[in-house]
């Protein structure tokens, strides 16, 4: 089988990690061909790693959207013509429309259709922006049409897609978690008296930072001693809206007071030794299609609190507490129990350490080799049909 995985949009952040574990985790299929079409920054990672793995750079994803959409429908089926291949992995939302083999199509950006988006935040935005994103919307909506199989990174993405869509094959293949790279080891709980939260992410309004910056002031209130250490920067220029000004306002006061660190955008060692520095994670988080810093989190052995959405609740399961999502007060509370009750934490962490089994990149791996050979196997299916 002859496969070509298009991550052209695969930059940074977690679509190039996603890229660069998933060309590790399939050195060892060696009866299957892998084109990997990526960023010129991602190449030189994944080209020396097999023999059966080969790379495509293309720096396409930096010019405008709309040549990006003119690589994906009319240079790509050229690529696919050429390389003779049999299965199309489009890793980024995206299908090519008129696709000369068999496609299975990664929706990864759950803001296309999350009703909490779009009743919350989209409002914020400029007409530009709602304009923009409307025709992304589109444009998804139509790929999932194009693709044979649609595949989600978690259930609760897939029911928020099935509400806006008709999506008849569909699969849901979670992420994993690098056990070797987030490990437990035993620390003191609040060694220097105070007590440690971390949480990591790039920062967006979705992220829901304010609601955790506001807890922060309410445990301030209420006596307990904490600091917020958090790679999630509201000075960040990726983003800029109303959400993020008012975000960047309680950040002022949090560093005046002393109660937060913010350690801008982590990667590696640097961000293994985070999780290290804390006591507690917490996840304000409130749209994801997945929640990877949750799962890192548990595999670090971190007590989790976390926002209650059904993506959060699908990871983590009872190795977490919940706060109402937009309520800082219930936020607050949650750690504020899980302060005072150390059997309540020990309890969270041995649940979380259990739970990361179920989450591994070799389970994820394996599943995808088997849906790309089902996707090939419909070529010779005279019945079967695209969506």
């Amino acid at each position: 089988m002859r496969v070509l995985l298009n991550a052209v949009a695969a930059k940074m952040g977690g679509a190039a990690n996603y890229i660069r574990t998933l060309a590790r985790e399939v050195a060892d299929q060696h009866q299957h061909e892998f084109l990997f079409l990526v960023p010129e920054s991602q190449a030189a990672a994944i080209r020396e790693i097999a023999p059966h793995i080969r790379v495509i750079a293309s720096n396409v994803a930096e010019q405008s959207f709309l040549r990006r959409l003119w690589f994906d429908q009319f240079e790509l089926p050229r690529i696919l013509r050429r390389e003779r291949i049999d299965v199309l992995f489009s890793t980024a939302n995206f299908a090519t429309f008129f696709c000369s083999c068999r496609q299975l199509l990664l929706v990864r950006n759950s803001l296309y259709f999350s009703s909490v988006y779009r009743s919350k935040i989209l409002p914020h935005k400029s007409w530009e922006i709602r304009a923009a994103e409307a025709l992304r919307r589109w444009l998804v909506r139509r790929s999932l049409k194009a693709a044979d199989v649609v595949l989600t990174p978690s259930q609760a993405m897939l029911d928020e897609l099935r509400t806006a869509v008709d999506v008849r094959k569909a699969v849901v293949n979670h992420y994993g978690v690098d056990r070797q790279r987030f490990h437990s080891a035993s620390k003191t709980f609040a060694a220097d008296g105070c007590v440690s939260l971390v949480f990591t992410s790039l920062y967006s309004e979705h992220k829901n930072l304010g609601t955790l910056f506001r807890a922060l002031l309410e445990l301030e209130a209420s006596g307990q001693r904490c600091r917020l250490i958090t790679t999630a920067n509201p000075d960040w220029e990726e983003i800029d809206n109303p959400i993020r000004d008012s975000d960047r306002k309680l950040a002022k006061e949090l560093k005046r007071r002393e109660l937060i660190q913010l350690t801008g955008v982590l990667a590696g060692p640097a961000l293994d030794q985070l999780y290290a520095r804390g006591d507690i994670f917490v996840y304000p988080s409130v749209v994801e299609s997945f929640g990877h810093p949750l799962l890192e989190a548990m595999s670090a052995g971190l007590p989790i609190v976390a926002a209650d959405v059904p993506i959060n609740r699908e990871l983590c399961g009872d190795a977490a507490l919940y706060f109402s999502a937009f309520n800082a007060d219930d936020c607050a509370r949650q750690i504020g129990a899980l302060i005072e009750e150390a059997d309540r934490r020990d309890e969270l962490i041995e649940r979380g350490l259990q739970r990361v089994n179920e989450f591994l990149w070799s389970l994820h791996a394996g599943r995808l080799i088997q849906q790309l050979i089902s996707c090939e196997e419909m070529l010779n299916d005279p019945i079967a049909s695209p969506i």
